[in-house]
This record gives structure tokens, C-alpha cells and sequence, in this order.
């Protein structure tokens, strides 16, 4: 039984082909998701669409009228910066397809407009706020309430989302009757968005919404952007947009659709030129070219509308009493789910490029990357706007590489390293022949100096058969076996498992054996001159003494009666001084006399 050589311990992780599928993928994705924000960019609508009704409700209260951040600081400045950053949102809504209503609240309760589209008209509301008095709150949740209540005719088919905007400095009067009040606008499904400064508590405001996500605290002179933080949360967003996309259902889901056909089309086209380089191949072929962009166009495409699809699905019920709850995880991890379907279908196209990768292992490490890639660009989007989306689209392609290069090295059972010089590869065994020669094109693995298609390997019920075509003969190789091609040195590997199987019994399926070497039959030396014929009973004594004199010979007539006594004749041997004696067989007996 044949030794099997040491087989290095396996680590999935410790493969340099995850560090190159990583930077290729996200190379491919950022390149592709940058294309994809020109294109939101480019189709980007001015003025934004839906069926919103806000209550925009204001603290006018005392402090209100304290500090600022205004060039002296003064009486009513901070107050102004809120009617400033109240009136912009106003005009970041123009359209008639919202309502928009205005209340301020002090010592008591100022209802500045009721519920219209007139923008102007909000404008106009919005500086007329003045109070100077204490803080109740919980009057101005009551009154926002009832204002949202009164929605006009065509607008109470339940269609409708009503949100209430808050924006504070400090504590209310009545703790606990604010926050009875904020509970009973939740259960009439309005969602509530709070804006704290000063000495507003986060906490607080956190009970009040009834979700910490919904409270933005920002410093004196930020109030603008809070505003659009609140915005966000308000209106909502796009699978690939973290701030407000109110673009309406059809054309969100088109932008949606095109950038992740973008992002996943360049994704997978680096990732299959990178496969190529890193099998020594030219990058792209026409054909290669072509089959990445539609297979990576399909799957950015399906994941991104599957995922906008969820994502507005969530979005539309977070207006509703119980899933609306739900709405700040539904929306994300719609999101996540859309990169992850996304991830799968790009795994599994990019699988016909990898040898030997199972389509169905590229399609988990696809779907796998694509949820802890989701992951990321959530949170990188969110973080940080177009430039987190950006960041996010890298991790995304990033984590889709690493996936699909682990899957390959954890799962396989055979593959074959390859040396050019200090470089080192690995290609994975399996069903499907891996060619080796100088033909980088219809050669999985590039050999300098070989014939264009010098040999193959393939693995299959257990065993690792090697052909080599210049002599047409196969063989069944065992792990370890090492050879040069050409210009480079080709070692065949297996998993712990086959070592494993290979030493212990015989029968096992994974075991990676060849069956025994043939003897090879030595050619012999010509025979010397003086030897023997295989017949011959008796051998040859060979003497290196001097030849002796020649005997007389007797004539058998003077002896008739006696028989002469056996004796032996000399034949010079071809090497000087040299003779071989051989037994002379008796003579015949005499004849009788007449």
C-alpha cells in the first residue's frame, strides 16, 4: 500500500483568491453603482409626488425665544431658525398631492392652518407662530390629531399617510399626559417625528414616537437639517436612496431597477475577468463579455425590483395601527432581502465561470454576501448619503467576491495547486475535465511552453484521473502527485477528508487512490560471446591458465579391445590467454571385425 504524502490543512479563509475576488468585486460594483447615481441623478424629479398628510407641530414656548445662533444671539432667535427650517420643508413639498397643516403650541394651543396644499399659505402660518409662554405639548398632540382627523373628501379611502412633525426644546408641562396623548395618535396611525434641542430629552421623545429612530437631535443652528432627517423618516425612501424618494411606486421602482442592473452588471463583470487573470487567461472574451453583462444585468434587475417591491410594501403599511409598529425593521430588511435575491442570482450566473463551482454553492454564497452586503450599505447609507451609498455598493460587491471564492474553497474535495514560480493558484477538481496547455483560450489553466492542449484532470467517485493527450493515455493519480508543464509545476491536493480516507478503509467513496504502478520490464545486455545457450546442462568452467601441449593421438587399432578413457578438448577462447573447457561426450564403441 502507497504512502500518501502530507496534505497541508485546509482553510478556507487563508486562500488568497478571496482577497483578489473581494477588491474585483468591489471595483465592479462601485464602478457600476457609480453610473447608477448619475442615473438617479439624471431622473431625479424636482418635486416630490404622493399621498402625505403632516401636521407640522412647533414648540413656541418660552425657551423658544431665548439664545440662537444668530449673529447677536437674540430675543426670538432660535424661534426664527425653526420657522426658517419649517418653512423649507414646506417648500420641498410643493405639490398638490399633500396636505400640510400648521400648529404651534405654548401655554396654549395656536392652530396657525388647517390642513391644505397651499404652500404658501403654510409659509405664511408658519411666521405668524408666537407664544412665550410654558410647554404643552400634550394640548398640541391632541389638537395635531384632530387636525389629521379632518381630512378632506377623496382622501379617507385609508390611502392616505398622516404623520405628525414635533419639534421641541425642552420638557412638557404633563410628562404623563403627553405621553397618554402621543399613545393615542400611534393607535389612530399616526406616526409620529420628533426634532429635540436644547434641553429636550431623547429619551423622553423616544416614548413620545414610540421609536428612537424617529427622534433627531440636533444643536442650535442644525435645525434646517434635522428637518430633512425627519423628512426622510416621513417620507421615506428607495432601496437604493436613504433619504426621500416620494418619486411614486412606478417611477421608483424603474430608477430602483436601473441602478441595481448597473451595480451587479459591473460586479459581475469584474468578478469574471478577475477569475480569467487569476487563471493566467485573457480577461474577457466577446462571448465571456456579453454572458456577464445580461447574467449580471438579470440579477441586478430582479433583486432590485423584488427588493423595492418589499420595500414599498413596508413603507405603505407603516401608516397602519399594528404593522405600523413593525415598519422600522420591515424596511430594512427589505432592503437586505433585495441584496440578498440579488447576491444569489449573481452567484449563481458566475458559477458557469468558476470550474467546478456547484451552481447551487454560488447561489448560497451569493445570497449570503448579498445580505451581509445589504447589511452594510444600509448602514453606510444611511451614515453618509450618496457617499455611503457609494461605500455601501463596494462592501456589497466586496462581501458577494468573498463569498463565492469561500464556498468554492470550503466545499471541494480535489483541486490542483499551481506554481508559476513564486505565484501560486488553485483550481477546484470535480466533474468537469480542468485543461492545462498553452491555448489560454480553450484552456481553464495557462501554461507557457506547453502543447496548446497538453493535458486534463478530472475528479469523479472518488478518484483524480490524469490524461495526457500527446500519448492518449489516462491514468488514476493519487494526491500528491506533481509533475511540470511547461512553465509551470501542477501538484494534485484533497481535503482532510480524503487523506483521512485514503488511511483508513478501503472502501471508502472519498478516497483518492490510483491503482498499482505496473511493472516495467528492464532491457538486458547482449550476452558476452562465451556463454552458455540456456539449454545447456553443464556450465562452462572458464581458466586463465597456459594452453598445455597437444597429445599424440593413438590409433583405435592398436587398442581393439580397450575403450580410450574420457577426455577433453580445448577451444581457444576469444580472449587471449584464455580457455573455456567444455565435457567431450565418450566415444562410440568400436565396431567388430569381419
Amino acid at each position: 500500500m502507497s504512502t500518501m504524502p502530507p496534505v497541508p490543512r485546509i482553510d478556507a479563509f487563508a486562500d488568497p483568491k478571496l482577497r483578489r475576488f473581494a477588491l474585483w468585486g468591489a471595483a465592479g460594483c462601485l464602478a457600476g453603482a457609480l453610473i447608477g447615481q448619475l442615473l438617479l441623478a439624471a431622473t431625479r424629479s424636482n418635486v416630490l409626488t404622493g399621498r402625505q398628510a403632516v401636521c407640522l407641530l412647533i414648540d413656541c414656548s418660552g425657551s423658544m425665544l431665548r439664545g440662537g445662533s444668530g449673529p447677536e444671539g437674540g430675543f426670538g432667535q432660535k424661534l426664527h431658525e425653526v420657522k426658517v427650517a419649517a418653512a423649507g420643508f414646506a417648500s420641498r413639498h410643493e405639490t398638490a398631492a399633500d396636505r400640510m397643516a400648521v400648529i404651534g403650541f405654548g401655554q396654549t394651543v395656536h392652530r396657525a392652518t388647517a390642513l391644505t396644499d397651499d404652500t404658501k399659505q403654510v409659509q405664511t402660518a408658519i411666521q405668524g407662530l408666537f407664544d412665550g409662554g410654558s410647554t404643552a405639548m400634550d394640548l398640541g398632540l391632541e389638537s395635531a390629531a384632530r387636525e389629521l382627523d379632518a381630512l378632506p373628501e377623496g382622501w379617507r379611502d385609508g390611502g392616505v399617510t398622516r404623520s405628525i412633525l414635533l419639534f421641541t426644546d425642552g420638557q412638557p408641562d404633563n410628562p404623563p399626559a403627553t405621553l397618554a396623548a402621543a399613545a393615542k395618535c400611534r393607535q389612530a396611525g399616526l406616526r409620529i417625528a420628533a426634532i429635540g434641542t436644547g434641553d429636550a430629552a431623547t429619551g423622553f421623545l423616544a416614548q413620545v414616537t414610540g421609536d428612537e429612530k424617529l427622534v433627531f437631535h440636533v444643536g442650535s443652528g442644525d435645525f434646517d437639517e434635522g428637518f430633512r432627517e425627519a423628512e426622510k423618516a416621513i417620507y421615506g425612501g428607495s432601496l437604493v436612496e436613504a433619504g426621500s424618494s416620494r418619486e411614486g411606486f412606478w417611477r421608483s421602482l424603474l430608477r430602483t431597477a436601473g441602478w441595481g442592473l448597473l451595480a451587479a452588471c459591473g460586479m459581475s463583470l469584474a468578478l469574471v475577468a478577475g477569475q480569467n487573470r487569476y487563471l493566467h487567461r485573457p480577461a474577457l472574451t466577446g462571448k465571456e463579455a456579453m454572458a456577464a453583462a445580461i447574467g449580471g444585468a438579470v440579477a441586478g434587475l430582479c433583486g432590485a425590483l423584488a427588493g423595492q417591491f418589499l420595500f414599498s410594501l413596508a413603507e405603505a403599511t407603516a401608516a397602519l395601527p399594528v404593522l405600523g409598529s413593525l415598519a422600522s425593521v420591515t424596511m430594512p430588511l427589505a432592503r437586505i432581502v433585495g441584496w440578498s435575491l440579488m447576491g444569489l442570482l449573481a452567484g449563481w450566473g458566475l458559477s458557469w465561470f468558476v470550474p467546478n463551482l456547484l451552481a447551487t454553492r454560488g447561489a448560497l454564497g451569493g445570497a449570503i454576501g448579498g445580505a451581509v452586503g445589504g447589511l452594510a450599505f444600509l448602514i453606510a447609507s444611511l451614515a453618509a448619503g450618496p457617499i455611503g451609498a457609494l461605500t455601501g455598493a463596494a462592501i456589497l460587491g466586496a462581501a458577494i467576491g468573498i463569498m463565492l471564492a469561500w464556498v468554492e474553497a470550503a466545499f471541494r474535495q480535489a483541486w490542483l495547486e499551481v506554481h508559476y514560480g513564486k505565484e501560486l493558484i488553485t483550481v477546484s477538481l470535480g466533474s468537469q475535465p480542468v485543461k492545462i496547455g498553452s491555448d489560454n483560450r480553450a484552456c481553464q489553466v495557462y501554461a507557457r511552453g506547453a502543447r496548446p492542449l497538453a493535458c486534463q484532470y478530472t475528479f469523479a467517485d472518488g478518484h483524480v484521473t490524469y490524461v495526457d493527450f500527446a500519448t492518449e493515455k489516462s491514468q488514476q493519480v493519487e494526491i500528491g502527485h506533481e509533475q511540470e508543464i511547461g512553465g509551470i509545476r501542477v501538484i494534485v491536493r484533497g481535503s482532510r477528508d480524503h487523506r483521512e480516507g485514503a488511511a483508513g478503509a478501503p472502501n471508502s467513496a472519498t478516497r483518492v487512490t490510483s491503482p498499482p504502478a505496473p511493472k516495467v520490464a528492464r532491457p538486458s545486455a547482449p550476452a558476452p560471446p562465451d556463454a552458455i545457450a540456456p539449454e545447456a546442462k553443464a556450465p562452462a568452467r572458464t581458466i586463465t591458465a597456459p594452453p598445455p601441449p597437444p597429445r599424440k593421438s593413438t590409433s583405435p587399432s592398436a587398442h581393439p579391445t580397450e575403450a580410450p578413457a574420457p577426455s577433453t578438448a580445448a577451444e581457444p577462447s576469444p580472449t587471449a590467454g584464455t580457455r573455456v573447457i567444455r565435457p567431450v561426450p565418450p566415444p562410440p564403441p568400436p565396431r567388430k571385425k569381419e
